[in-house]
């Protein structure tokens, strides 16, 4: 099947369109001469909801199994300290293998 000479225009026109689209779209990206850089509010915002899958994970860790990221994945723990307090739960089996799935559900989060 050849490609018509509508076809051809009308793909080159879109070609031109989306290409120009793209390098407008950059250049509304760019940060004004007076705008604050916020890196660090950035960084807050993405490490609260980071701190709370790890609790979640050292929660559900030791409720289960008794110990928590410091075993089961020392390579997310960067040699921070261990729960204080933290103890396994007097679970039934259900029970103990629905909370061992959250957990490492709550895991692969983390990495």
């Amino acid at each position: 099947m050849a490609i018509t000479k509508e076809r051809r225009s009308l793909l080159v026109s879109m070609v031109v369109v989306l290409f120009f689209f793209n390098v407008n779209h950059l250049q509304v990206m760019c940060r004004p001469d007076h705008a604050k850089n916020c890196v660090d509010q950035d960084r807050k915002l993405l490490e609260f909801p980071l701190n709370l899958e790890y609790l979640e994970a050292e929660f559900f860790l030791f409720g289960a199994l008794g110990f928590g990221l410091d075993k089961v994945a020392s390579n997310l723990t960067m040699g921070g300290p261990s729960p204080i307090g933290a103890q396994k739960a007097n679970l039934d089996r259900l029970t103990k293998d629905v909370i061992l799935q959250f957990a490492w559900q709550e895991v692969g989060h983390l990495r």
